[in-house]
């Protein structure tokens, strides 16, 4: 299970409508990718993701979900225990 105590996402301008709704969105994605094992990450940084104006919020959250999943799991970084 992966718990997020605190998620800040920087979007560019004209995005602060849609903000919420991508926090959400990203929170339901995170909690539907595999969680392979345990650790604790005070800090974590997600390189910038190109985000293009006609893609849904949920196309938006998925691809901002994989990229933190991918830091989480090792790929770019990884858990620290």
């Amino acid at each position: 299970m992966l718990t997020i105590d605190h998620l800040r996402l920087q979007l560019p301008a004209g995005y602060e409508k849609r903000a919420a709704s991508i926090a959400r969105l990203v929170a339901r994605e995170l909690g539907r990718l595999p969680v392979t094992h345990s650790g604790r990450v005070e800090h974590l940084a997600v390189p910038q993701i190109t985000l293009h104006g006609n893609q849904t919020d949920k196309q938006l959250a998925i691809g901002i979900a994989r990229s933190i999943h991918s830091q989480m799991t090792g790929e770019a970084g990884g858990c620290h225990d």
